[in-house]
């Protein structure tokens, strides 16, 4: 996993936020994780986040996965988004407020889908907001 201010996207573009660049062990099903820190969520408590693949990389093909766990629970996922190489990217924008009054560690998940040659993916300023 590798931090940067500067993605270059599948777009072409270079974006200026947080981001985290992952690739997922190889071998089918291979997955790179990643965990917020546990926190009390609100009503009106929102996921945001972009996603997509790195620039020049047109082998990605890859699931993005957010999922959670309730006080150290069962992980569940929240919800899955499958990403190629097309250059486009993916807006995610979730209302968190069914999990409201619940302390509540977030996992980023990618997993790629057979092979992981070429699945450089980001998770571009993934946070909650209110």
């Amino acid at each position: 996993m590798e931090y940067t201010k500067s993605p270059h996207l599948e777009t072409g573009g270079i974006d200026n936020e947080p981001t985290l660049i992952v690739h997922p062990n190889d071998g089918s099903g291979g997955y790179i994780t990643g965990e917020f820190p546990k926190r009390k969520i609100q009503a009106g408590d929102w996921f945001r986040a972009v996603i997509g693949c790195v620039y020049d990389n047109p082998k990605c093909n890859v699931t993005f996965k957010l999922q959670y766990s309730v006080d150290g629970g069962a992980a569940q996922t929240l919800s899955t988004w499958k990403q190629t190489y097309d250059g486009k990217i993916e807006k995610i924008n979730i209302d968190l407020s069914f999990l409201a009054g619940k302390r509540v560690v977030f996992i980023l998940k990618v997993q790629n889908n057979d092979s992981s040659e070429g699945d450089w993916a980001f998770w571009l300023n993934p946070r909650i907001v209110r």
